[in-house]
């Protein structure tokens, strides 16, 4: 073999390998659009327009974290106090020159310093469905309420491709059983035994999820509500809003939802259009079969007599 091929060979061998390498790492990348949603979590559902899904989440997001700032002012102080260690100050040992123990303060210093991330984006692999984990502290159901309560009066949009936005207080299986426990943890107030009677309505959405059947969500998750409350369509006080997608499904009770344009930020804005009056249209001025002209009152006209 001469020495040409024999460093072609090489040449070749090393590019196949770092090929193999590539394809490789490849496989253990993590995909780009993976389902991470988890009963558990809490959030918000949000719907977005088609093919906006990523500028959606990022425009809510920061809404979110504009009145989170209001409605949670101590939220970030309190995240960061939680994590750092706070335990070496009041040690005697904080005062030591060992070297380990002044990296340990160093990094926890770098890590206090760093803000907390309290909203995070995560797909739903469902075109116009995005969903955002909040900060377990964080009440998604307090939260909407005060953004929609603050841009009803300001009348100031603030959002492009963000449509409805649902608090997801209980993340949970699409399964029936799973989402009538979480009804029941969401209305927990409303099922409590000191509960003034009102008013509740239901709003169920399922998507991809063909195992679920909304004539059977519906009164299976009314039924605790019915032996106190009274079932009201156009102008309950309290909706409870599930959305059910593909194996997941978030709930969240919503007060005074029709009123809030069903938490639609596109139609909140939206004023009533007035019913124009009606114009009386005059009669025709067309001749009859005789060819004379019409009058006001529809007779013919006499040409003589005007």
């Amino acid at each position: 073999m001469s020495k040409r091929t024999s460093e072609k060979n090489a040449s070749d061998g090393q590019q196949k390998r770092a090929k193999r390498f590539q394809q490789m790492k490849e496989r253990f990348k993590k995909p780009q659009n993976s389902f991470e949603i988890s009963p558990g979590m809490k959030g918000f559902f949000v719907t977005s327009v088609r093919g906006r899904e990523k500028k959606c989440a990022l425009e809510t997001i920061d809404l979110l974290e504009e009145y989170a700032a209001k409605l949670y002012p101590n939220l970030e102080q309190e995240i960061v106090m939680d994590g750092a260690d706070g335990k070496d100050d009041e040690s005697p040992q904080a005062e030591s020159n060992d070297i380990e123990d002044e990296i340990a303060r160093e990094v926890a210093t770098m890590k206090s310093e760093k803000t907390p991330k309290l909203f995070r984006y995560l797909p739903t692999t469902i075109d116009c469905l995005v969903y955002i984990k909040c900060y377990k502290k964080i009440d998604p159901e307090r939260l909407v309420q005060f953004i929609f309560a603050d841009m009803s009066k300001t009348k100031q949009r603030k959002t492009r491709f963000t449509g409805r936005l649902i608090p997801a207080k209980v993340t949970t299986t699409s399964k029936l059983d799973a989402i009538v426990r979480g009804a029941k943890e969401v209305a927990r107030d409303l099922l409590a035994e000191d509960a003034e009677p009102t008013t509740f309505a239901l709003v169920v959405n399922i998507r991809y999820c063909d195992d679920l059947k909304r004539d059977e969500v519906i009164p299976a998750v009314a039924a605790p509500l019915d032996t106190k409350h009274k079932v009201d369509l156009k102008n309950a006080r309290y909706t409870l809003v599930i959305e059910a997608f593909k194996s997941m499904c978030t709930i969240g009770l919503v007060e005074n939802y029709n009123a809030l344009k069903r938490l639609n930020l596109q139609t909140l804005f939206d004023e009533k259009e007035t019913p124009k009056p009606k114009v009386s249209e005059p009669q025709s001025q067309e001749p009859n079969d005789d060819g004379l002209p019409l009058d006001s009152n529809g007779t013919p006209k006499n040409e003589l007599t005007g």
